[in-house]
């Protein structure tokens, strides 16, 4: 079984355990969220992988959108080439971040985190991995786009 899938099977036993798996079968199927996995690399501009990101993106109906809490996101720069790796989010019209930051100097890499602070009509969410203070809007070539959800 993946990690990603332990983790998600962990957190339904231990809400069973606990009493939430009242609650989870009981929530508003309007408040229902679909989520997103993906991972990207973007390539180093002195060759080779520079850094790597996954993140899973959950939306609810009201546009509410949040990094999967029971999923694995991260980013992890690949190579000491001068560039440190950020990521950043997409969310209603806006670029929000970094989100984390990471350079080779750290052996883990960094856990994403980020929750917007409320519903919004525009549901497009992307999550970016980019090397140093590249912007995932300024056409440098330094960003991948690691997953979206609609």
């Amino acid at each position: 079984m993946t990690n990603r899938l332990f983790r998600r099977a962990a957190a339904v036993v231990v809400a069973a355990v606990l009493g939430g798996g009242v609650a989870l079968t009981a929530a508003s199927p309007a408040q229902a969220a679909l989520c997103k996995y993906g991972e990207n690399t973007v390539s180093s501009p002195t060759g080779g992988a520079g850094a790597t990101a996954g993140a899973s993106i959950c939306i609810d109906s009201t546009g509410h959108a949040w990094l999967d809490w029971y999923d694995y996101n991260f980013m992890r720069d690949r190579k000491a080439d001068g560039y440190a790796a950020r990521a950043y989010v997409y969310w209603s019209t806006r670029y929000t971040g970094p989100i984390a930051v990471d350079d080779t100097s750290t052996s883990l890499p960094a856990e994403l985190n980020w929750e917007s602070s409320g519903g919004t009509q525009y549901r497009w969410t992307e999550v970016w991995v980019c090397l140093g203070y590249a912007h995932p809007d300024d056409g440098s070539g330094r960003c991948a786009l690691v997953v979206y959800h609609t």
